[in-house]
Parts: C-alpha cells; structure tokens; sequence
C-alpha cells in the first residue's frame, strides 16, 4: 500500500467519523487494533473504536473535522487535525452548554498491510474544557 493510499484511509476514517459512521472500524481497522490516548483512553478493536465514535456523537453535535496537516513515511501517518461541534451532551463532568467548542489534536496511525493497527494521539482536552467553563 502507498503512502498515498494511506493517507486517503486517514482521510476516509476522518469522514466516517464525522458522519458517525461506526461500521468503517470494521473495514478500516485490523482485529487486533488499538488506539491510546495517554492515560485517559486504550481501546482494542473495532468495537471499542465504534464506541469511542458514538460517544464523540453523543456529545457533540454535527461535527466537523478539518485535515490541517497529514504526512506519512513507511507504515505510518500522522495527522494534525481539529474538530468543531455544538456541546450537545455532558462531557469531562460539564452538563452541555450549546455552544460550538473546536479543539486540536494529533495523532499517529500505524498500518498492518492495508488495515489500521494502532493510533496514537495527543488531544487538548484542556483548551476544551476551559472552552466548556466559559462563561
């Protein structure tokens, strides 16, 4: 698999994940894939990442996530992205606000052949809670 062709399947799982698509986990995702972010989530599988997308629609409405940077070399990509949504449901013990919140992260994706293994990722849940405090 290309880089390039990589890279498309970031942008793929960026769109899905916008749309709450959760069955793209299955084709994008080998069984055994995980993803961390720090301490505060580890999930394994598909089904843990269905979850995780669920969730993002359980507390944000329509999101948006923007592309702002994508590389890759060998197995991996990584991506500088941001979301923006209307806080729709309570999130990191904030009850929702309605207001539209956006926040940055990283991540970085390894491949196993044409599927997703792991994903690693570094998300400003502060500049996000501190968006949800305001008053």
């Amino acid at each position: 698999m290309s880089i390039e062709a990589r890279k498309d399947t970031v942008r793929r799982l960026y769109k899905a994940l916008e749309l709450g698509d959760v069955d793209i986990a299955d084709e994008l995702f080998t069984p055994d894939f995980i993803t961390t972010e720090g301490e505060h989530q580890h999930i394994v599988g598909p089904q843990g990442f269905k979850e995780a997308i669920r969730e993002v629609h359980a507390t944000h409405a329509g999101p948006r996530f923007e592309i702002l940077d994508i590389l890759g070399e060998g197995d991996q990509v990584a991506v500088r992205w941001r979301m923006t949504a209307t806080h729709s449901g309570e999130l990191l013990g904030v009850p929702p606000t309605g207001r539209e919140v956006s926040m940055e992260a990283f991540a970085l994706f390894r491949f196993a052949g044409e599927r997703i293994s792991e994903r690693h990722a570094v998300i400003d849940r502060l500049g996000l809670l501190n968006q949800l405090r305001a008053a």
